[in-house]
Order: structure tokens, then C-alpha cells, then sequence
């Protein structure tokens, strides 16, 4: 079972901040509840960040840049010591897309210029509120400006592009993160599940407010996957708007864009932007129904005066079952003494949660088995190309988490590549106990290597008749390790 940390709109109301010590000793408290509750909720595997990293800046605010820095360094403090605290320290297990609030406005005002009245194009109205077109209309102004300089525009994203590449930076990753570019791939699971994180703010700025992603990302990610040696067996995508709100209002996604992910394979997506919890599924007809659960996590940080009525700061955590089909959304809220616990309102109450099917339902479940053994398959067909390519770490960390079971090919891989290696610790904990003579005599030649010659000496006489080695065999090993101890090696 896997479990996704999904929290979102990190950024901390000017009136009413969170610090990073209070926020991080509130995760772990209920950390220790969650894990003895009932159901029980596994610690989370990886955490997903669906933007809104920092609060931002006015339009017109001076020394906007030092502000930008000092907030994505308490964004960076918390980020990194979250991976630590729940990760290991393996920041690769955290992916994250930006949100409104890191878009610079000053940065994105700098590259416009005012019309004048009477240089205004005829029939400007339908492109004054698209993300795509390169005129911007104010509100509080009455105004329309152009995006004239465009290498300007397109640095409004700087401070969270260094941001992550800072972040990122000596990290292994399965892909390469470019926060520049329109999405990135994200593997977990061992490759079981692709994570697409998107970026919504295409076109979003001071006077653009709703979301967006660029044209052709979606299609071009779908012929990018179908490319992967190995086909995912979930599909998870992320960004940051929402896709719906109040008549009064434009900041949200257009459904089409998941509509396009359903019919790209996506069975999950995970957003934030609204500051509330929510779960629920899209359809479309081709001419078979298929369907993405959304989800929405709440805001992590934001103060009340920036949460719905009777909401407060909230947090996911979603378990994804063995065979990938279910899914269980449980949302955790803030209350007395910032400390998180159950949601027990709305949707998820009473019980703080609720399941919603992620595999298609028209899908046959011998079909769905098949996927799942197919990525088994690819993996070991990759593991092999690496090692024959001279790449036996590749092939260790491929096979590392897949099965390897008695006397199949994933196994006798995997124990290659870690001789090669020389992983002899993980041989030995791999094969106890072995299974073959060649197992057996594997895991004598790494005890020899580790230097534990008296634990050779009593395996070799307890074990080898187990393995029809013969005693002249036997006498020989022995003879060599005992020469190993006289030599001191």
C-alpha cells in the first residue's frame, strides 16, 4: 500500500503566520495518531505540493525581491526538513508545481506597456481574458496593456524556478526537473506510479488571474509516456488551480484540460487553490466511460480572513491500495492547540474519509492484472539492458523493488548486479537463507569479502550437504578460508 502526503498553498497570511516549528511538530503529532488509528493510515510514502509555495508580493511593493527570497527560504527550511522528517532526507520524493502566489506581479507588470485609447486593435474584447493573448486588461484601472516585452513575462516565474532548482540541486532524480518547462515527471513506487506535474499559471499574472495549462503539454506528456521503457500502472497528474468557483470569479481551470488528461490514461488528479478539501470524479464517453478521481487538499498554512467559512488549515493523506485500483482520501484539519486530526464535516464525515475507485471500471480485472505483471516485465527487460550496457547499479535499483521470488530471472539479476557492485551486506541479508548451491556459495564468497570468516566457517559446515556439495568441495572451501584467518584477511 502506498500513501501520498498531498498538502497545498503553503503560503502564510501575512496577519495571522504559521512558523515552521509549530507546522512541522503538528505534522508528526498527528503522525503518531493517524498510524494506531482505525482505519490505519501507513506513513506516507511521497508528498505531493500542488502550489501556492509562498504568500507573495503587492503590485508596487519595494524591495519585492529580497521579500520573494525570504519567504521561498522558509518555503526551502520547512520543504527540507519535511523530506528529513519523513523521508529520510530523500527530497526525490517530493514533487511540487507552482501556484498563483509565485508568480511575480512586478515582475509580469515590468513587461507590459498602457494602449492608448486610440491605438487599441479592433475587436480586442475576446483577447483581453485569455492566458495565451498578449494584451491584459485592469479592472481597478480601466485600462488595457500589452505584454510587449516577453523575455520580461516569462521571468515572472524566476524566484520559484531558483527555488527549485535549488531544492532539487545534487538530488537524484528518475527524470530531470526543469521548473521552466510545462510539466515534469515524478516516478515512485519503484516506478509503479508516473506522477505528471503540471504547471497551471500559463498566462496567469497581476491581471490574469484564472488557470491554465499551456497548449499541447497534455499530449505532448501522453507521447512522451508511451515512449518510457516501462509503462506505469497509475498515472497520477498535479497542478495548482482548481476547476470551479463562483460566478464573481475566474480563477479556476477549465474541466476540458481534464477532460484531455482522462482521455491521456491520467486515473488520479491532485490540486489545491480552493483552501478546501474535496473529492470527486470526471467523466468523459469514448464511446466507453472513463473517469479521474480529483482531489483537492485544503490550504496547509493560510489564515483564517483566506479559508471558506467553517474551514480550517487542512492536509490529505491518500492510500493507494496493492493492485492500484482504490483509493482512500482522508483529510486531516487543524483544531485546538494547532494540531491536526480528523476532518469529520462535509464530505469526508463522520468517519474523516472517504474510498473512490481509481482503476476503470469497464476494465476487466484480468486486464488490470496483466498491466501489472506486463511492468514487472518491462522492468526486468530493463534491468537486464543496463547490466549488459555496463550499468549494474541501474539494475540494482530497478530490481530492488520488484519481486524476486525463488528461481525466477529477476533474482538471479538482481544477485549479479549487486556482485558486481560488491553489495555484499545486502547479498547476504538478500539470501537468508539462500536457496541454491549457487546462492549458498554467493553468500559465503560475501561473508569472505566482508572479512566475517568465522560465520563462513560455521555456514559452510552447517549448510553445504544441504546443497549436495560434495566433500572434497567442502574441504577445499574450507582449506581456502582458513588460509583467509592465518593470512588475517
Amino acid at each position: 500500500m502506498v500513501t501520498i502526503l498531498h498538502i497545498s498553498d503553503l503560503h502564510r497570511s501575512n496577519n495571522e503566520p504559521i512558523n515552521n516549528d509549530t507546522l512541522l511538530s503538528s505534522l508528526l503529532a498527528d503522525r503518531d495518531r493517524y498510524l494506531i488509528e482505525t482505519p490505519k493510515i501507513p506513513t506516507p510514502s511521497f508528498a505531493v505540493v500542488s502550489g501556492d509555495i509562498i504568500q507573495g508580493v503587492r503590485l508596487g511593493q519595494q524591495n519585492f525581491t529580497e521579500e520573494l527570497e525570504r519567504q521561498y527560504e522558509v518555503a526551502t527550511d520547512f520543504l527540507i526538513r519535511l523530506a528529513d522528517l519523513f523521508f529520510d532526507g530523500d527530497r526525490s520524493r517530493i514533487a511540487i508545481v507552482p501556484g498563483n502566489h509565485d508568480v511575480c506581479w512586478n515582475t509580469a507588470r515590468a513587461s507590459m506597456t498602457e494602449l492608448p485609447p486610440d491605438d487599441e486593435p479592433k475587436k480586442i474584447g475576446p483577447h483581453l481574458f485569455s492566458s495565451s493573448s498578449p494584451y491584459r486588461w485592469s479592472w481597478s484601472e480601466r485600462k488595457i496593456y500589452k505584454i510587449s516585452a516577453p523575455e520580461i513575462y516569462e521571468k515572472r516565474l524566476a524566484p520559484y524556478c531558483k527555488f527549485i532548482e535549488a531544492f532539487y540541486s545534487g538530488v537524484e532524480m528518475a527524470h530531470p526537473i526543469d521548473p521552466k518547462k510545462p510539466l515534469n515527471f515524478y516516478e515512485f513506487d519503484g516506478g509503479r506510479i508516473l506522477l505528471t506535474a503540471f504547471n497551471s499559471v500559463h498566462g496567469n499574472d497581476c491581471y490574469c488571474n484564472h488557470g491554465a495549462i499551456q497548449a499541447g503539454a497534455i499530449g505532448n506528456c501522453s507521447l512522451k509516456i508511451r515512449n518510457m521503457p516501462r509503462q506505469p500502472i497509475l498515472k497520477i497528474s498535479t497542478w495548482h488551480h482548481s476547476l470551479q468557483g463562483p460566478p464573481q470569479r475566474d480563477d479556476y481551470m477549465d474541466t476540458s484540460t481534464v477532460h484531455e488528461m482522462i482521455g491521456a490514461g491520467f486515473q488520479l488528479g491532485l490540486h489545491g487553490h480552493q483552501h478546501q478539501a474535496d473529492a470527486s470524479a470526471y467523466n468523459i464517453h469514448l464511446p466507453e466511460e472513463q473517469s479521474m478521481a480529483i482531489i483537492s487538499a485544503g490550504s496547509l498554512c493560510a489564515g483564517a480572513a483566506e479559508l471558506p467559512r467553517g474551514t480550517n488549515r487542512q492536509y490529505n493523506l491518500i492510500t493507494i491500495s496493492s493492485d492500484y485500483s482504490t483509493a482512500q482520501i482522508h483529510v486531516r484539519e487543524m483544531s485546538q492547540g494547532n494540531q491536526f486530526g480528523r476532518c469529520r464535516q462535509g464530505l469526508f464525515g463522520p468517519d474523516g474519509f472517504v474510498e473512490m475507485k481509481i482503476a476503470d471500471e469497464n476494465l476487466d480485472s484480468a486486464i488490470h492484472s496483466e498491466k501489472i505483471a506486463r511492468f514487472s516485465q518491462q522492468t526486468i527487460l530493463c534491468a537486464e539492458d543496463a547490466l549488459k550496457s555496463g550499468h549494474p547499479e541501474i539494475a540494482f535499483s530497478l530490481l530492488s523493488e520488484t519481486e524476486r521470488e525463488n528461481g525466477t530471472h529477476a533474482r538471479r539479476l538482481y544477485l549479479e548486479a549487486a556482485k558486481e557492485l560488491e553489495k555484499w551486506s545486502e547479498i547476504i541479508s538478500f539470501l537468508s537463507p539462500a536457496t541454491t548451491m549457487d546462492e549458498f556459495l554467493l553468500t559465503l564468497q560475501a561473508h569472505e569479502h566482508l572479512g566475517n570468516l568465522g560465520e563462513a566457517v560455521s555456514l559452510l559446515a552447517l549448510s553445504a550437504a544441504n546443497f549436495g556439495i560434495d566433500s572434497a568441495t567442502i574441504a577445499e572451501l574450507a582449506s581456502r578460508i582458513q588460509l583467509r584467518q592465518a593470512l588475517g584477511k
